[in-house]
């Protein structure tokens, strides 16, 4: 062997080295081997892992301010265990990587989220406050909240007429039963408490409880005259649509207003004048999605329950008249996941089309206790491409759309912390009591195509799995026990 294959051996054998030692991120990276047997890397000084710079004030992810979105109040009850899940307060696409630090004198801090069971005597308030450190300790974000603990004391002195209203979340009344089921049911799990003078009522109903939610729909489908709908019934879609593509059937145009599909089986809700030939199949003009979808069937979507047509205005009374047997006591609104961009900052509009139709119910019922429940944080294992693909933005940018929905959830309670609405309006927040890591619908995908190994990968957005729903519930249950049960 002459000198320079020798020294062309030993240079590779020095790089391969260098390679093994910084994949296996070991601290100790030899000087020697940077700057004498690869020139073309910056060298770094002996003993050091290249990422000091990362430590440097202002340097750095882990540099950056990080918001947490908080209610002001949460309600906990004597005997139910409540947890409270960082991913739904933390503004962070991976809030795991920062030291999170919960200061409380109640209930115990786990590394997903905080936990706690209220015994009968913790009854009164406590000080729940988060923080998010850097790795060397500097605060980058803190938020602080007040948790009510109370006891379940009496049934309500006089019957309560509860109306839940929402779009496709409560479409199917899944959280409006299981409210319902725990307030005055028995057994089950959660036991039921067995109160009295507890009726959910609404045009909707199941299981001897009723409500009001209609997919697609936004705080302007409900504070306006409304619009046409209809919703298709689907088993095979490879390509789902997205929000606003237009379908044709028999000439009319029909435009996506939702999508809720698991596994490519659901229902498409489009927005029409005139229903579509059951015969006939929706082809796409425009926008994303399969080129062509076959339904089963579909059916209309009825117009706003809650306008007067030959008035040409709002008739909540007629509603309640017809549906809640003359009375509305509270109101729980879970609105909504329709009609949103990704990293929204302005919910000016949003609040001043809600307005129009809370001005309207409270002039006619003022003694009625509304209730805004802001909305979960979606899906974050894929279940936004799964139903929304990738387009980039929108829904399809997972990341921008939980910063949306802490964005309005904050928007939320500044509102109804307003002179003129805190008397009787109340934000009451699901996100931190949703677990959107695992209460999201999943299912397992091998983890490439050349694997048999599988893991769990979202396959819906923004509509919950059914223990999701029930974690709605245990919000509803919590709000309702504190404010009526005393």
């Amino acid at each position: 062997m002459d000198s320079s294959d020798y020294h062309c051996q030993t240079k590779r054998r020095e790089f391969i080295k260098f390679t093994w030692v910084t994949a296996t991120g070991l601290a100790f990276v030899p000087g020697a081997v940077f700057s004498k047997t690869a020139p073309e890397i910056t060298p770094v000084p002996s003993r050091t892992t290249g990422h000091e710079s990362l430590k440097k004030p202002g340097i750095g992810l882990q540099k950056s301010a990080i918001e947490i979105v908080l209610p002001d109040i949460i309600y906990a009850i004597a005997g139910d265990t409540i947890q409270l899940f960082y991913r739904g307060m933390i503004k962070a696409v991976n809030p795991y990587i920062y030291n999170i630090v919960v200061s409380c004198s109640k209930g115990k801090q786990y590394p997903r989220y905080f936990e706690y069971l209220p015994a009968t005597d913790d009854t009164g308030t406590s000080s729940f406050k988060i923080e998010i450190k850097s790795d060397d300790g500097i605060v980058l974000g803190s938020k602080s909240c007040t948790i009510v603990t109370k006891n379940i004391v009496r049934s309500p002195s006089e019957k309560k007429h509860i109306l839940c209203v929402g779009d496709s979340l409560t479409a199917g009344g899944i959280w409006c039963r299981e409210a319902s089921r725990r307030l005055t049911g028995t057994g089950g799990n959660p036991e039921g408490s067995g109160l009295a003078n507890i009726s959910f009522l609404g045009r909707k109903t199941g299981e001897g409880t009723g409500w009001e939610g209609n997919g697609g729909w936004t705080w302007s489908s409900y504070a306006t005259a409304g619009r046409e709908a209809y919703k298709f019934f689907v088993s095979a879609v490879s390509s789902p649509p997205s929000i606003g593509a237009v379908y044709i059937n028999n000439g009319i145009k029909y435009t996506v207003s939702e999508v809720n599909l698991t596994a490519g089986k659901g229902y498409i809700s489009a927005l029409s004048s005139a229903p579509p030939l059951a015969r006939e199949g929706l082809t796409k003009e425009s926008g994303n999605g399969d080129e062509s979808i076959i339904f089963s069937s579909f059916k209309a979507d009825s117009g706003n329950p809650f306008w007067e047509a030959d008035k040409g205005r709002l008739d909540f009374p007629k509603y309640v008249n017809k549906y809640m047997n003359g009375k509305c006591d509270v109101i729980y609104f879970l609105l909504t996941w329709n009609g949103q961009t990704e990293w929204k900052t302005d919910f000016s509009d949003v609040i001043a089309t809600a307005k129009l139709l809370i001005d309207h119910i409270h002039a006619n019922y003022p003694q009625c206790k509304i209730k805004i429940m802001g909305i979960q944080v979606p899906s974050i294992s894929g279940g936004m491409g799964a139903n929304y693909g990738a387009t980039g933005k929108g829904y399809a940018d997972t990341f921008g759309m939980v910063v949306t929905a802490l964005n309005m959830n904050r928007a939320y309670q500044d509102w109804c912390n307003e002179p003129a609405y805190k008397s009787f309006l109340e934000y009451t927040d699901v996100a931190s009591q949703f677990d959107s890591e695992n209460n999201m619908p999943e299912a397992d995908k091998q983890v490439n195509t050349r694997s048999a190994k599988t893991e769990k990968i979202g396959t819906n957005g923004v509509h919950p799995a059914t223990e999701g729903y029930y974690q709605i519930a245990d919000v509803v249950y919590r709000n309702f026990v504190a404010n009526f049960c005393q």
